[in-house]
């Protein structure tokens, strides 16, 4: 199960990600239909135009399925993921530079956040544009990918006055100094994906925190059976979103942005993306305090146990 959903998920994120790209890019190269669509269902640029059946349908299904809007329609977060996977393209790499567990930066995350809603707010669109990763790929595609491709003939894609890409690319203007910065933008997004993965997505990105809040009580989640667990943290050292406690047999879902690497690499089948909450069936002794006399003295010899028995929560 957990191979054919990571087929699936890199199948519409790659289809998504060259539709988006191509009308980025050129009129000439847009898909007709899915293009302009999956433009119009991105996120801020929603609640910007205050299309408000685009963002309570992608609030609705972040808190169904989790983050799917960070696996599949987002630009930059195939970027990234391109960037994990070359950074680890053969088994001596990927040893190399498996990934760990650390704890969320939720200060960092309410700070940022907190920031680019007064921005939006006071119509300084100045801030949102230059994190908000919809907006960084415009950009990019703007003042790079077109320039290359305009020496060929092809014809740039128009932008429209008003419209949230125009006021986002014309923020920097399309010099050589806004094409420096798209480049260096991207060109660091690159460098932090391949070491640490989604950091940015988790941290900076206002999206995923926006969406993190609701998918911690996503309805499916990625959830791991503490009886088939075996602690080979093979699931740890494949999440780019480094969410995963294998101590605490717990997945953050507020970074988590359901890519199934993990159920892929599990070989023990204890890792699942579903709506049950699965925790030990079975009886488990544990070491609890030293008892003593009634003398007052601790007993000794005795090594003392109790069992502990949790069940399956719905």
């Amino acid at each position: 199960m957990g191979k054919w959903l990571v087929i699936a998920r890199r199948v519409v994120q790659l289809v998504a990600f060259i539709a988006i790209t191509a009308a980025l890019v050129s009129a000439q190269l847009a898909v007709p239909g899915l293009s302009a669509w999956l433009e119009r269902v991105q996120f801020l640029p929603a609640v910007l135009a205050s299309a408000m059946f685009v963002f309570v349908s992608w609030l609705i299904i972040t808190l169904v399925f989790g983050r799917i809007y960070c696996s599949t329609v987002c630009p930059i977060a195939t970027v990234n993921d391109a960037a994990s996977r070359l950074h680890r393209c053969s088994r001596k790499q990927a040893e190399r530079h498996r990934y760990t567990y650390t704890p969320a930066a939720w200060r960092t995350r309410y700070i940022i956040l907190a920031a680019a809603l007064v921005s939006l707010m006071t119509g300084f669109f100045l801030f949102p544009s230059l994190i908000d990763p919809y907006a960084v790929w415009v950009r990019f595609c703007r003042d790079c990918i077109s320039w290359a491709l305009s020496t060929s003939g092809i014809q740039s894609a128009p932008l429209t006055p008003g419209s949230y890409e125009y006021s986002s690319v014309t923020i920097i203007t399309g010099t050589i100094a806004g094409a420096a910065v798209s480049a260096i933008t991207i060109a660091t997004l690159w460098i932090v994906a391949a070491r640490r993965g989604r950091l940015v997505c988790n941290t900076v990105c206002p999206i995923g925190t926006t969406l993190g809040l609701i998918s911690r009580y996503s309805i499916m989640q990625i959830d791991i059976d503490t009886d088939r667990c075996t602690q080979c943290r093979r699931c740890v050292d494949v999440c780019k979103s480094q969410c995963i406690d294998i101590v605490s047999h717990t997945v953050d879902a507020s970074r988590c942005v359901n890519c199934f690497d993990c159920l892929r690499a599990c070989s023990d089948d204890a890792i699942h993306y579903t709506a049950r909450r699965k925790q030990l069936s079975e009886p488990m002794m544990q070491k609890v305090a030293k008892l003593q006399s009634h003398t007052g003295a601790p007993l000794t010899g005795t090594n003392t146990t109790i069992h502990k028995s949790t069940t399956e929560k719905p």
